[in-house]
C-alpha cells in the first residue's frame, strides 16, 4: 500500500472506532494477531483488544474524535487525535463519573497487508484520571 492509502486506512480506523463507535471496525482493519503497546496495557490478539475497547466503549459516551495529523513513511502512520467524551459508565477500578474528558492520542500504527498490525500509544494517563476527579497523593509511609 502507498503512504496515501495507509494514511486513509488509520483515518478510517479512528472515525469508525470512536465517531461512527462500530466494533466491526476492528475485524475490518487489524490483524488477527494484532499487538498493542500503551501507556499501562500490552495486548497481544484482536480478542484482548476488542475486550478492551468494550470497556471503554460502555464507559465513555457522546465521543468526538478529530484526527489533527497523520505523518506516513514506509509502513508505518502516526496520528495525532483528540477525543472529547463523557465517562459515563465504569472503568476498570473505577465508578462513572458523569465527567466531561478530552484527551489527546499520539499514536504509532504499522501497517502489513492493508491492515494494522501493530499499535504503539501515548497519552496522559495522569491528566485523564485528573479530569475523572482522581487526586495523586502520595504513598502512605509504611
Amino acid at each position: 500500500m502507498s503512504v496515501e492509502e495507509n494514511k486513509a486506512l488509520v483515518k478510517r480506523y479512528w472515525e469508525g472506532k470512536w465517531n461512527e463507535r462500530r466494533p466491526g471496525i476492528l475485524d475490518e482493519l487489524q490483524t488477527p494477531d494484532v499487538a498493542y503497546h500503551g501507556p499501562s496495557c500490552e495486548m497481544q490478539g484482536l480478542d484482548q483488544y476488542k475486550e478492551l475497547y468494550n470497556v471503554y466503549l460502555t464507559a465513555l459516551h457522546d465521543t468526538q474524535l478529530t484526527v489533527e495529523d497523520l505523518i506516513a513513511e514506509g509502513d508505518k502512520v502516526v496520528s495525532r487525535v483528540v477525543v472529547r467524551c463523557v465517562n459515563s459508565g465504569p472503568l476498570p477500578d473505577l465508578p462513572a463519573t458523569g465527567r466531561p474528558v478530552v484527551l489527546t492520542l499520539f499514536t504509532i500504527f504499522r501497517i502489513v497487508d492493508g491492515k494494522i498490525a501493530e499499535e504503539w500509544e501515548s497519552y496522559d494517563e495522569l491528566g485523564f484520571m485528573q479530569q475523572l476527579g482522581m487526586e495523586l497523593k502520595p504513598k502512605e509511609a509504611e
